[in-house]
């Protein structure tokens, strides 16, 4: 399902400046007021009017939607969901983990496919995602529901959006910075997200809007799980609780508009740039002979321009106009199944994983083995995510938070050259530290 269907004109915002503030609404003015050179330029004196509060949501929205679709495909490159197709050196670095800070992963913007699904942007499309919602959340918040019309429903889609965007930096980035603020590690993003999150279920709550209330609890409980500890893990499965077995958040993709289609498609089957990697390759149904539909993949029959690769396209990408899922039921009951398994209730945490498969036909239920303990559903836990959430943006996140290791090991010699690197996270890029006043230089 589409969880908006006004996002068509979201286009006129895009690339909206990475400078943009939500501190207060006098910073947002000051800084969207500024003297352009651009003739062809948008006013911000003109465009951020209560007048035009629908498409400057919808502006944030599509900057989110193109920021993840990126973020999908750059993060499974640099873990052990995808691999590189082309026989390029920034692929191969991007592929292998060992990039340097002035490379593609922090200045590529969310420009059109194909080109921006080769080496995908990670940083600066977040960051302008995270900056056009908190700029539209500031306005939201500062004009009445007298001159604008839903508009608490408006900011709540805002801040839902800038949440997902500040959880998609604190897993995805070794750091980052806000509005030119200091560097910050990814606990304070996943604070930050949760600030948004809160706001986000307090504005759709009264607004009734089902639709963000339900994407904000899933937000939330996983920006909790993120923050770790037993009472943000509890918390975390009290707000999945909440969220009804039909729930889904997609994009809203569109064929013609090459910005909003399927990043992993254009990527993978119309470009060759990447290909599934092997791990995820003929992964079979639990205890069964046939591919676990969660994971399935096609071989398109053809290899990439890279020496031995071999191009498989996700099944849940079979087109550039198909949409890539956000947040689901499936994962509000994956968190209930992790608290249940941390505090022993076993029972529970097996129902959970149920109900998740259930979502997908063709999945067998789980059924708890003997002697199995609280350690070995947990174990089960992260698999079922890992197969769940394949592209969909969650495998570096968990990797980092479970301390899994990286695949291929750090040193271990890469195919194309070299070593697999030590990186585990996407460093603070050059493009922030250098024009980040606040940050020192070469720290």
């Amino acid at each position: 399902m589409r969880l908006f269907t006004h996002r068509r004109y979201a286009s006129l915002l895009v690339g909206f400046s990475l400078m943009a503030t939500a501190a207060s609404i006098a910073a947002c003015r000051d800084i969207t007021s500024l003297a352009q050179e651009n003739p062809g330029a948008l006013s911000g004196s003109t465009l951020f009017v209560p007048g035009n509060a629908q498409l400057i949501v919808n502006g944030a929205i599509s900057d989110f939607e193109c920021a993840y679709a990126r973020y999908v495909v750059g993060s499974g490159l640099f873990t052990d969901e995808l691999s590189v197709g082309i026989s390029a050196s920034a692929n191969f670095d991007y592929d292998a983990r060992r990039f340097p800070t002035n490379g593609p992963y922090g200045t590529n913007n969310c420009a059109a496919a194909p080109s921006a699904t080769q080496q995908p942007g990670i940083y600066t499309p977040l960051s302008t995602a995270r900056a056009t919602a908190d700029t539209a959340a500031a306005y939201l918040e500062v004009w009445t529901d007298a001159i604008v019309a839903n508009r608490t429903k408006l900011l709540g889609q805002a801040y839902v959006y800038a949440g997902y965007s500040l959880i998609l930096l604190g897993e995805g980035m070794c750091s980052a910075a806000i509005n030119l603020g200091p560097e910050i590690q990814s606990a304070e993003l996943f604070t930050q997200a949760k600030i948004r999150f809160d706001k986000a279920i307090t504005a759709a709550t009264t607004a009734n809007d089902a639709a963000t209330l339900n994407l904000a609890r899933v937000g939330r409980a996983r920006a909790l799980l993120d923050l770790g500890g037993a009472a943000n893990r509890a918390a975390a499965a009290v707000d999945a609780a909440l969220v009804p077995a039909t729930f889904v958040a997609n994009t809203s993709p569109d064929a013609v508009n090459a910005r909003r289609q399927n990043a992993l498609f254009i990527a993978i089957s119309q470009s060759s740039f990447s290909t599934v990697d092997t791990a995820f390759r003929n992964v079979l149904v639990p205890g069964g002979t046939t591919q676990d539909p969660r994971v399935a993949v096609t071989d398109l029959a053809r290899n990439g321009t890279a020496t031995g690769s071999r191009i498989f396209l996700p099944a849940k990408a079979p087109t550039n106009a198909t949409a890539m899922r956000v947040a689901s039921y499936a994962e509000a009951q994956l968190i209930i199944a992790e608290n249940a398994a941390a505090t022993g209730d076993l029972a529970a945490a097996v129902t959970a994983i149920n109900n998740a498969r259930a979502r997908t036909a063709g999945v067998p239920a789980y059924v708890l083995p003997a002697g199995a303990t609280a350690a070995s559903v947990q174990t089960q836990i992260i698999e079922e995510r890992r197969r769940e959430f394949f592209v969909e943006g969650h495998r570096l996140g968990d990797l980092r938070r479970y301390s899994l290791p990286f695949t291929p090991a750090s040193g271990a010699a890469y195919q194309y050259g070299g070593v697999y690197g030590t990186l585990t996270c996407f460093p603070l890029p050059d493009v922030e530290r250098i024009n980040n006043p606040t940050i020192a230089k070469g720290s």
